[in-house]
């Protein structure tokens, strides 16, 4: 009777440890991407941010426009309300400067942390519309918003480097 007791009790204790876990990793990887593109935002001059590598191809300000739209979007789709003054239809053309997308960056990966961070387990197959085809999830959303920020932040790596600017997270001490 103990060990059938023991054993019970070892699957309650794996059980609870296993809520929230994929939230908590998810969270903790975004804030680690959020963390170095914000860094990269600060690392990049002011004047470089309408550089682009060819035609066609977004400008650094034009590729953290995206994420921040794309970090407000994925929020959304988690049920986070988009901040008052967030104008989604037109945010990517409208953020320029360096300092407001240094200010919208850190809102917008404010929001869909804090999203993630939120969402319970029960809702991860809880059914959710994008604009492209194929079933997803709440699961998916997180996922994807996931795969999205470090996507991006690969790019502006990329483009960094292109410019002679080190990453500062790979500068020596």
């Amino acid at each position: 009777m103990k060990k059938i007791f023991s054993f019970a009790a070892l699957l309650l204790a794996l059980n609870a440890f296993g809520q929230g876990q994929l939230q908590k990793e998810a969270s903790g990887s975004l804030s680690h991407s959020s963390g170095q593109v914000m860094q990269l935002a600060q690392a990049i001059p002011a004047e470089k941010y309408a550089w682009t590598p060819q035609n066609g191809v977004r400008s650094f300000a034009e590729v953290f426009a995206h994420i921040i739209s794309a970090n407000y979007y994925f929020a959304s789709k988690l049920g986070a309300k988009i901040p008052d003054g967030v104008k989604m239809e037109t945010i990517e053309k409208d953020l320029k400067s360096k300092d407001e997308i240094a200010i919208a960056l850190k809102q917008s990966y404010g929001l869909i942390i804090n999203a993630v961070t939120n969402l319970k387990d029960s809702d991860m197959t809880k059914k959710v519309e994008f604009p492209f085809p194929g079933q997803y999830t709440d699961m998916s959303a997180l996922l994807i918003a996931v795969g999205h920020s470090n996507e991006h932040l690969g790019q502006l790596v990329a483009y960094s480097r292109m410019n002679g600017i080190t990453p500062p997270w790979s500068e020596s001490k």
